[in-house]
């Protein structure tokens, strides 16, 4: 009550003043006026022209940096949040007219497309969620053959999660790597880690060990490719 009333936002452990949290929908708003109508943008391609937007305004941040490095950022459930506020302030300005389309199935046939050209791939879940299983289930997907028909699973060969909760209640967040091996999402011979752990605690201390050890980054795959249709 006394956070409403002050105008005061709580993201778990953190609070946001309310009016700057406005500020960043209309700024949110603003770019999507720049957005082509008649194309159906991914959610990874909608990020990446955000993030040159912010860059171009020299605003840091997540996106800004991604876009800088053809790093594609997937937001399966996008509309969740400040981006599908700042859609409905556009419809409002419009009367209506306003539209602009963010596709979640070009998300996944693109998240699919990324496993199908991996040799090896591997992935890291903070939390769970949509998010989680989004990524699970390119192991179905890009087993799937040109002709429609359901291939051998090509799962994950690691994998890493830090979360929560608990696998004893059945749901998606606090399952366990056994359960994907089940679907053929997850290595059975792979190198799976749990962590049961607050993220805000587990991330920063698995980021500074990883810093220590290791000197040099490897090769990073060229993702490029992604951005090609929007660039032109």
């Amino acid at each position: 009550e006394d956070l409403a009333r002050y105008k005061i936002d709580r993201f778990y452990d953190v609070f946001a003043d309310e009016y700057e949290y406005e500020e960043m929908e209309t700024l949110i708003a603003d770019f999507m006026t720049t957005l082509k109508t008649d194309y159906k943008y991914s959610s990874a391609e909608f990020l990446y022209l955000f993030g040159k937007y912010l860059s171009e305004l020299g605003i840091k941040s997540i996106v800004a940096k991604a876009y800088k490095n053809n790093v594609p950022v997937f937001c399966p459930a996008i509309v969740d949040s400040a981006y599908g506020i700042a859609y409905i302030v556009n419809r409002r300005r419009s009367g209506g007219k306003f539209n602009i389309i963010i596709d979640q199935m070009r998300d996944f046939e693109q998240l699919v497309e990324i496993k199908r050209r991996s040799k090896d791939t591997g992935v890291i879940y903070v939390g769970g969620g949509v998010p989680k299983d989004f990524i699970q289930l390119t192991a179905i997907g890009a087993s799937i053959t040109e002709g429609g028909e359901y291939g051998t699973p090509l799962p994950h060969k690691y994998a890493i999660q830090i979360t929560t909760d608990s696998p004893h209640w059945g749901g998606l967040s606090g399952c366990t790597f056994e359960e994907a091996v089940s679907w053929g999402k997850e290595s059975k011979q792979g190198r799976n880690v749990q962590c049961y752990c607050d993220a805000t605690i587990a991330l920063p201390i698995i980021s500074h060990a990883l810093a220590e050890r290791v000197s040099k980054r490897g090769r990073t795959p060229d993702l490029s490719w992604i951005f090609l249709e929007i660039r032109q």
